[in-house]
């Protein structure tokens, strides 16, 4: 009788190919932050530790991979102001998620610089956008209902303000130091707050 090759059963054949497109989509976010999006794909398969024939199942083209990541990190953003929302001041609850959100994001920052306007205006992650928006949201509307934050704040605001901390981490060279960004982050926070706030002009941006 012919020998029997023993099969792997299809539960861990799916949980081979998730942690495979998990590796794929870290290593890759790694790869595009140093290298910029024309990084080779050789580079990223090596970085995820799987064959290039792997890589191109699970993303036939480059542009699928850069949307896998973007839709990740939109994820990660909304999870973000999930778990902020557990604290029960909803000053800190917001001031956490910001603090989350640059330390988090700002592993990416050379992703986002190439990719960033997909994020904002590709109408395919219009649903990933809504739900991070609606994260941030809630957190807003707590700390503006409990008078912490002004009320001309837009969720919109809270991404562009705390992307403005990150550029702190930008410009810490030897000899600055790596947290910078928390003083600037701080400034942003009492800017924040509706003792003596003047009128916004222009009006809040919007996201695609």
């Amino acid at each position: 009788m012919p020998e029997m090759r023993s099969q792997s059963p299809p539960s861990a054949l799916r949980a081979d190919a998730a942690r495979n497109r998990e590796l794929i989509i870290a290593a890759a976010a790694t790869v595009f932050a140093e290298r910029g999006l024309e990084a080779a794909t050789a580079e990223i398969a090596h970085r995820a530790g799987v064959g290039e024939a792997t890589l191109f199942r699970r993303f036939p083209t480059k542009d699928d991979l850069i949307d896998a990541i973007i839709e990740t990190r939109m994820e990660e953003l909304a999870a973000l102001a999930d778990a902020a929302a557990d604290h029960p001041d909803p000053a800190a609850s917001l001031e956490r998620f910001m603090q989350d959100l640059v330390k988090q994001f700002s592993r990416d920052k050379g992703f986002f610089e190439a990719a960033g306007e997909r994020c904002m205006n590709d109408p395919k992650f219009r649903p990933q956008r809504e739900r991070g928006m609606e994260a941030v949201g809630r957190l807003l509307k707590r700390a503006q209902d409990a008078g912490a934050v002004r009320t001309d704040l837009s969720p919109s605001d809270i991404s562009f303000l705390a992307g403005s901390a990150m550029y702190a981490l930008e410009v810490s060279k030897p000899g600055l130091r790596e947290d910078l960004w928390k003083r600037y982050l701080r400034v942003i926070l009492d800017g924040m707050k509706p003792d003596g706030a003047s009128t916004l002009r222009p009006g809040a941006p919007k996201l695609g």
